[in-house]
């Protein structure tokens, strides 16, 4: 289970984390925020809707219900990705342990903690819990 000191990162390394957690959240929310707006001004219906005699076709009614779904997917899968940075974020200001796996205790990748900065666990580990 890793040495029992508890290892830290330094505070530039901390910082440079911080830095790539936070841009990574700003994109994100960026995206989130386009695409709420987006989904919210798409309401059915109102796309061409010059005729409002027009029935829509069953469908034409199946596939947006189906393009709904799938944005509340991507809505629900980007929370959770929001969710897990402002984890991180907390981590790696309040648990001196981050970076470093909680499995073996080793420090984690630079590499592995700009792609998956919320990550609690090096690749060793994490394989063996899938």
């Amino acid at each position: 289970m890793g040495d029992k000191a508890k290892k830290t990162l330094t505070k530039k390394e901390k910082d440079y984390f911080k830095k790539v957690i936070s841009e990574k959240r700003e994109k994100l929310i960026s995206k989130l925020d386009y695409k709420r707006e987006t989904y919210l001004s798409s309401t059915p219906g109102n796309e061409g809707s010059v005729d409002s005699n027009y029935a829509y076709h069953m469908a034409d009614v199946g596939t947006d219900a189906a393009e709904r779904e799938k944005m509340f997917m991507h809505f629900a899968r980007e929370n959770k990705y929001l969710s897990h940075l402002n984890d991180a974020l907390d981590r790696l200001e309040n648990d001196p342990g981050y970076g470093y796996c909680v499995e073996c205790g080793v420090r984690i990748p630079d590499a592995r903690l700009e792609e998956v900065p919320h990550t609690k666990h090096c690749v060793d580990c994490k394989s063996k819990i899938k």
